[in-house]
């Protein structure tokens, strides 16, 4: 626990929210009606695990991977690849299959736009850290006094 702690918020974000992100796709997504004509008609829950569902999961391992092995192990990654900025796109793009998932479908639960915001989250936490890198690579500019100087 204390090295979780010890980890930036936005690693912390993503490796909360993945994994949940990844267990939301076994819960109802949507509910389908379907017409049986004089018989009645009858409501569908239907889990996440579709097409778009299955590339979810695939981001979403991706992304968890990735951000665990850059952050708790000793494995060294090559200086070559701009990790930051791979689990920024590979977090935008979790958000982004889960907002057209959740578009495209019909008959979207409303926990289902909850999962989506858990796919924010895991972006969110992508974007953290992107910044906290950059922010290791790039100190603040000095700053210069900007009022009048008696130097003449």
């Amino acid at each position: 626990m204390a090295t979780f702690r010890g980890l930036a918020r936005g690693v912390q974000l993503v490796l909360v929210a993945g994994p949940l992100l990844l267990l939301s796709l076994f819960f109802t997504w949507q509910n389908v009606s379907v017409d049986y004509g004089r018989a009645g008609v009858a409501k569908m829950p239907l889990d996440g695990w579709d097409a778009w569902g299955g590339l979810l999961a695939l981001l979403v391992v991706a992304t968890v991977v990735l951000v665990t092995v850059w952050h708790l192990t000793d494995v060294e990654l090559s200086d070559r690849v701009p990790w930051p900025t791979v689990t920024l796109g590979l977090g935008v793009a979790v958000a982004a299959v889960a907002a057209v998932k959740n578009l495209t479908e019909a008959d979207s639960t409303i926990t289902s736009y909850a999962f989506v915001a858990l796919a924010c989250v895991v972006a969110a936490g992508t974007y953290l850290d992107w910044v906290e890198s950059r922010r290791g690579e790039r100190p603040a500019l000095s700053r210069r006094g900007r009022g009048f100087s008696s130097a003449a």
